[in-house]
């Protein structure tokens, strides 16, 4: 009894301290703004009178064509002429439609096939970010071919948009969670402390000074299929934008500025050798691109933001994103260190052994002397732990700490190594043919996706499956026995443990208080992972990306959280800035093609914009001072708000067939219940039962609703069309090939009327099994003159929420009963918050008898997973 009630104390404590840590990000930050105000300030106080779209403007009008659609002739040339850049599907098919007999002719167009549409783009349309160049670097007495752009240019291309001069940032920030400013909160990069120590630095020696951070990303991806043809584009953003913008590729906020070469030097046999020659080469070629921000870095430039004000502008390398292999290659470590410490290989693996962050100066000093004795060269580097590397890029960028700026890798430290590790681990511990059972009798739910045929089958796993099995991974393990009877309590620990460093670490916005919560969630990993060592399936665990994680919460707060420069919206861009670009070309001189294909695209997505602002009448961004605080943690806990269709799946469904088809045994009885609970709020429980005996329903049928969708509400209060959860409930039918499609009846998180936005106090779960809304009639007759939500649901519900297991952190619920009778009620839909998964209790082997179809009529016991997505996993706890 002490034992169990120590468990339930130590429960307890943890959801008290994580409610304690995470309700603060509810609310709005306390601001303490940088104390010298000549950081961000302008050059001039008064305000250009050209914003961006009326500087490109006069570059449109010198031709003299004074039509809002030019250089096109009418609407529909121009609508045409962006379809075949934007949406085409090539070139030659495109010529080939307008050849077609009268097509011209009758659309009026202005051009005849692509070669003319491109010579008006390419001599009509002004170029707004820099063209690409060729240049040949020269690496060990070979010539090597780079495509780049003056990043420069880029750079003010970015900084001048005017769709994007309401969103940027100037100076750094300290936001806190509390009014006496002792707790931090980390969000986008201008809440981290490299911007703020940074602008320091440069108030210091020059004030006035805006910082631009420039965040460089590089990756090399395959372009084909088959051929393996692969591409090695480098992007560039700054950090002035928020990271809501950065990511989504249709801002444009993302600009490629170079294609790197992609040789192996395959005839360099020593493999020492072409690994030295290759590093050198990228150096060279990445130098090539960064250098123009070496004197601007130090000395600043004049730069107009979209709204035509000017700052003396800082473009400072501040993040270098990439995979293991490209930290590596740019900060010149060798395979099995970390990137970006001297902590040794053989601790990788260590939970707490000390550690220091490589020393810049040192490594500086050893690479000076290049061009001295080799042999006192090789041996510097050596002592420095570093490559003999031939005058990195970042050699001579001011303000810039290479081993600072490599940033977390979500997708492939965590996603892609650690997840891929332990899942490997797990099927080794159980067994693979005992977990693809119990992936195949999962009940469905829109943020789960069902492996049919197991998990073991999977080949090339993608970060995205990686991810989805992670939703599911730590209920299907729960109570499967381990070998000779071992205990399973480590590893169930170190599997939630690892979850929540994963689910922890994406978080949008941390505070101190959250930070301390992912340096406990990789503790309890350490602490128990040895578990592995005991089964036999592994003898140590120095693997880099372990020992990455300990890195995680310095650099959140440093650059802010992790999705400031998560690796993922580099692998996005590839499809438009490398792979699209690639599948343009004739495959022979790709590059001068692709460079080419991307500059006209640009062109007419920049001059489409430009046409919505003439067609607005030209009406300029207004100068205003910008509100950049709405909560910053706004996507922690998703603002939903159900959606149904405007008309019922089904428009008449008897008491009948809503007890046969539906499942729905006691609408009726459960129907008069909510009659009375509305009318007679006031009643006990006992008298409403008697109350409800006399209710008699002016109805035999409902309209049913198949699907309740859910949409995310923004700051603005406006509802997107995204959906991002939903609920079904549906009977059996057939298919269009009369293939018989079961039944299903989702679960379902139920507002009791007093449930929060975290935790599960004032919530249960539920089945819904009907979805349906009553007629005006109906409810005048039934209700009166009370408002009565025009949409209800039947659910059948579980038992209440009891305390977490102290090992995996899941609570168990049964199907509530009374008198063997499944208890039911009906809900209003704007009660019922959000889907939920439910996980069996399956035991030490799963029932065969068992489907994902009847999984929830059969079992008895579940676990509330609260790892479908971030929303649950906030919300559960």
């Amino acid at each position: 009894m002490d034992e169990q009630g120590n468990a339930d104390d130590d429960v307890d404590g943890q959801r008290t301290r994580r409610h304690e840590a995470e309700l603060p990000l509810d609310h709005h930050p306390h601001i303490a703004t940088f104390p010298l105000r000549t950081a961000g300030a302008t050059i001039d106080e008064i305000v250009s009178e050209q914003n961006g779209y009326q500087s490109y403007g006069e570059k449109m009008s010198e031709d003299g064509v004074s039509c809002v659609w030019a250089p096109f002739t009418s609407h529909i040339d121009y609508e045409v002429a962006r379809w075949a850049k934007l949406r085409g599907q090539g070139s030659t098919a495109f010529s080939d439609l307008l050849n077609i007999d009268g097509v011209c002719e009758r659309l009026g167009l202005s051009y005849r096939n692509s070669r003319e549409l491109n010579h008006i783009i390419d001599s009509k349309i002004p170029a707004r970010r820099p063209r690409f160049r060729r240049q040949e670097i020269l690496v060990a007495s070979e010539a090597f071919d780079v495509y780049f752009r003056d990043i420069l240019q880029c750079v003010k291309a970015l900084f001048g948009d005017p769709e994007l001069a309401p969103h940027l940032v100037f100076a750094p920030e300290r936001h806190y969670s509390n009014e006496d400013k002792t707790q931090r909160i980390y969000h986008d990069m201008y809440t981290g402390n490299w911007w703020w120590h940074t602008q320091k630095r440069l108030e210091n020696e020059k004030p006035g000074a805006t910082i631009i951070p420039i965040l460089l990303s590089s990756d090399k991806t395959q372009v084909t299929m088959f051929r393996n043809k692969s591409a090695y584009p480098i992007y560039m953003t700054i950090g002035n934008l928020p990271k809501e913008i950065r990511r989504q590729p249709s801002r444009n906020a993302q600009i490629l500025v170079g294609y790197l070469p992609t040789t192996k030097l395959e005839h360099i046999t020593n493999k020492a050798a072409r690994r030295r020659c290759l590093a050198n080469l990228f150096h060279a070629c990445v130098r090539h691109i960064v250098e123009p921000l070496i004197v601007p870095g130090k000395d600043g430039m004049s730069i107009a933001s979209g709204d035509g004000v000017l700052r003396r502008g800082h473009p400072l390398l501040a993040c270098y994103i990439g995979d293991y292999p490209e930290q590596l290659l740019v900060t010149g470590m060798k395979t099995g260190e970390c990137p970006k410490c001297d902590i040794p290989s053989t601790e990788l693996g260590s939970k707490d052994l000390p550690f220091e962050m490589r020393d810049l100066d040192q490594i500086l000093h050893a690479l000076a002397l290049v061009d001295e004795d080799p042999t006192q060269f090789t041996k510097a580097c050596r002592d420095a732990g570093i490559k003999p590397l031939y005058h990195p890029f970042w050699e001579g960028l001011p303000h810039c700490n290479i081993y600072n700026a490599i940033t977390p890798d979500v997708l492939h430290q965590i996603y892609q190594g650690l997840v891929k590790h332990l899942i490997s681990w797990i099927k080794s511990a159980y067994g693979e043919a005992e977990i693809d059972a119990r992936c195949k009798r999962l009940p469905p739910n829109h943020n789960i996706r069902l492996f049919m045929k197991g998990i073991s089958v999977l080949s090339r796993v993608s970060g995205t499956e990686h991810q989805q099995i992670c939703r599911f991974l730590l209920g299907l393990i729960i109570d499967i026995r381990l070998p000779d009877g071992a205990s399973p309590v480590r590893l169930i620990r170190a599997v939630r443990g690892l979850l929540d460093f994963l689910y922890l670490a994406q978080y949008p916005c941390h505070s101190d208080l959250t930070l301390e919560l992912l340096s406990g969630a990789l503790n309890r990993f350490h602490d128990n992972k040895s578990i592995f060592v005991d089964l036999g399936i592994r003898s140590s665990f120095n693997l880099p990306k372990l020992h990455s994680f300990r890195h995680y919460v310095t650099m959140i707060r440093m650059f802010g959280t992790t999705d400031n420069y998560n690796t993922e919206y580099t692998e996005r861009l590839h499809i438009d800035l490398a792979k699209d670009a690639y599948r343009a070309t004739n495959h022979k001189d790709e590059y001068m093609q692709m460079t080419l294909w991307l500059e006209r695209r640009e062109k007419m997505l920049w001059h489409d914009k430009f046409i919505q602002w003439r067609l607005h009448n030209g009406a300029a961004p207004a100068h205003v001072p910008q509100s950049r605080h709405p909560l910053p943690h706004s996507d922690l806990v998703y603002l939903r708000q159900s959606k149904l269709t405007k008309d019922p799946s089904v428009k008449r469904v008897t008491f009948a067939s809503l007890a046969e088809q539906y499942g729905a045994v006691h609408f009726q009885a459960a129907m008069a219940r909510f009659v009375v609970q509305v009318t007679q709020p006031d009643l006990t429980a006992r008298q409403s039962e008697e109350a409800a005996c006399h209710v008699n329903l002016p109805f035999q049928s409902v309209a049913v609703f198949h699907k309740v969708r859910y949409s995310t509400v923004g700051d603005d209060g406006m509802l997107n069309n995204v959906t991002v959860d939903a609920i079904h409930a549906r009977p059996a039918r057939r298919d269009c090939h009369n293939r018989k499609v079961p039944a299903r009846f989702d679960t379902a998180l139920v507002n009791l009327g007093n449930g929060g936005k975290m935790g599960v106090e004032g919530y249960r779960v539920a089945q819904v099994h009907v979805v349906f809304s009553l007629s005006a009639n109906v409810k005048r007759a039934l209700f009166g003159n009370v408002n009565v939500p025009d949409h209800l649901a039947y659910v059948e519900w579980f038992t209440p929420f009891t305390a977490p297991d102290i090992n995996h952190g899941m609570y168990k619920v049964s199907r509530a009963l009374y008198d063997g009778d499944r208890q039911s009620s009906i809900v209003p839909i704007r009660n019922v918050r959000r889907s939920i998964h439910l996980i069996p209790k399956f035991g030490t082997v799963a029932p065969r008898e068992w489907t994902t179809s009847n999984v929830l009529d059969r079992c008895s016991t579940f676990f509330v997973n609260n790892f479908t997505d971030r929303d649950a996993y906030v919300t559960v706890f």
